[in-house]
This record gives C-alpha cells, sequence and structure tokens, in this order.
C-alpha cells in the first residue's frame, strides 16, 4: 500500500472536516464505503477519490442536501443530474423561505392584535367608525337552544383548523356574526351564527371567504369576563338610540385577545361592531 495514495478515516476526518463517527455512518449506509478495510485491526483506508467524494458529500449536507439525494447524485456522477438537483434543492428552498415568510406575517399580526387589544381599559367608550373591508374565512350554521353566556371555543377551533388545513394565511382575529335581533343571541334559543377568521386569501380562491366591512358602525371594546358583555350591549344600545342612529345590520364580535390566546378572562378583550346609519330625525 502506498501512503500517498490511501488516507486513514482520521485523515479523511481531518482533511474533510467530517467527524469519523459521521464517515462510519457513512460506511453503513454505503454511502461512502473505505476501498481498503483490513479485518483484523478493523482500519479504513480511503483512496484520493474518494476523500474528493467525501469533500462533495460535505458539500452537499452545507447546501441542504439529504443522504438519499447526495447518493443518487454520486451514483450518477454526471454534471448535468448535479444541476437538475440543485435547481430542485433551489425550488425547495424557495417554498421554505415562502412559508417561514408566510408564518413571520402571521406572528406579526398577532402581535399587532394583542397590542391593539392591551391598549384599551374597561371603560364606556363608544364611537362611530368606518369598518374597513376585509376577508373572513366563515362557516355558518344554526345552533340549537344557543346562549351567549360562554364562547362556543369548539366554532373557534373548527374555523381555525380549517383555515390551517387549507393552506391559507391568518391575518387576523376570530369573528362572530349574529344572524338575529339584538341581543337575541342572549335568549336561549335556536340562533343562526358565523365564526369566521380573517385570512389573506379572497372570495374568488374559496367560495368560504366572504368580504366583511366596507360600512359604518357604532362599536365599543369591552375587557373581561365574556359571561357579563350583555351590559355592554345594553350600554351600546342606549348609545345608539341617544345620538340619533339606526341599528342597519348584524351584530358581530371580534375577539381582539381571546380564550384561544389566554386563559386570564381579566384580559379578555372583545369589539362589538353594530352596523348603523343615521335616523331620519337626526337628518
Amino acid at each position: 500500500m502506498e501512503e500517498k495514495r490511501y488516507y486513514s478515516i482520521g485523515q479523511v476526518s481531518n482533511i474533510c472536516k467530517i467527524p469519523i463517527k459521521t464517515l462510519r455512518y457513512y460506511d453503513e449506509i454505503e454511502l461512502l464505503v473505505p476501498k481498503i478495510r483490513k479485518e483484523t485491526s478493523k482500519y479504513r483506508y480511503y483512496s484520493k477519490e474518494q476523500l474528493i467524494t467525501a469533500v462533495i458529500i460535505r458539500q452537499l449536507r452545507a447546501l441542504g442536501f439529504n443522504l438519499k439525494d447526495i447518493k443518487e447524485i454520486i451514483r450518477n456522477d454526471k454534471m448535468d443530474s448535479y444541476m437538475d438537483s440543485i435547481h430542485e434543492r433551489i425550488r425547495e428552498i424557495d417554498a421554505e423561505i415562502a412559508s417561514l415568510e408566510k408564518k413571520r406575517r402571521e406572528n406579526l399580526c398577532i402581535l399587532s392584535r394583542f397590542s391593539e387589544g392591551k391598549r384599551y381599559e374597561d371603560e364606556e367608550k363608544y364611537r362611530i367608525e368606518n369598518i374597513p373591508e376585509i376577508y373572513l374565512l366563515t362557516s355558518r350554521s344554526i345552533i340549537k337552544s344557543y346562549h351567549n353566556e360562554e364562547v362556543n371555543l369548539e366554532r373557534w377551533i373548527s374555523v381555525l383548523e380549517k383555515a390551517k388545513s387549507q393552506g391559507m394565511e391568518i391575518t387576523g382575529p376570530v369573528f362572530v356574526t349574529f344572524f338575529t335581533e339584538m341581543f337575541g343571541q342572549f335568549i336561549s334559543k335556536d340562533c343562526d351564527i358565523e365564526f369566521a377568521v380573517q385570512v389573506a386569501e379572497t372570495p374568488s380562491e374559496n367560495k368560504e371567504i366572504h368580504s366583511f366591512g366596507g360600512f359604518q358602525a357604532a362599536t365599543t371594546v369591552y375587557r373581561g369576563r365574556y359571561e357579563d358583555i350583555f351590559k355592554r350591549y345594553i350600554a351600546l344600545k342606549r348609545w345608539i338610540d341617544e345620538n340619533g342612529y339606526e341599528i342597519c345590520g348584524k351584530v358581530t364580535e371580534e375577539f381582539l385577545i381571546s380564550p384561544l390566546d389566554t386563559a386570564n378572562m381579566n384580559e379578555h378583550v372583545t369589539k362589538i361592531i353594530v352596523p348603523v346609519k343615521i335616523t331620519d330625525k337626526k337628518k
């Protein structure tokens, strides 16, 4: 054996910066099998060509290739095949980047929602505002003997999971719209309710996505236990009447900080949105 033509496993490890344990594993899976193996001493010796292969393997691992793909690249040993594999890896990286960017945007949306919710104190403040148009993935159904003392978390989770399973980008909170007269959701009876979550996708991409907003509404924000929100509804209705407005749409609740965000009920923040128009008397 000529020393200049062959390298021990320790030399390959030192030259190629690959741990000996890893080289032994490559031997086991037949990715890089030593050219010479002494059964009596279990010494491994690699050829100069295998030293080059070890460098290529290390480079491909650094590029994010898995061992199965690396084995195929080395087996083919053709530049065209190598280039095709790199193109495919670039496409995978682009998809990973897009996925991470989506997750970053979703994290920023949650942070923005929490920051908005924390701005509000539990004060009885009412105002008229223009609700901007957004898109919601919706799930509408009639719930038997509904009573609005507790949040229907199962329905919330269901609509959130629907958005995630379809790969949608969640861009805002959960919304609940009551297709009944105001206060109807507080009476134990069958109730037509729409559960929804704000998403980036549009109605043209999914028939279950509907636009929301684009109207004038009386709003108030309630902080605290959801079971006590009824009192804020009564106060909002009184404010609407006293200021010459008339309800002209279905009531929606926007959950800025919800039970799915924190178990601390004192931190829950719910925005009540009531579409209104100016009465003839006020005109």
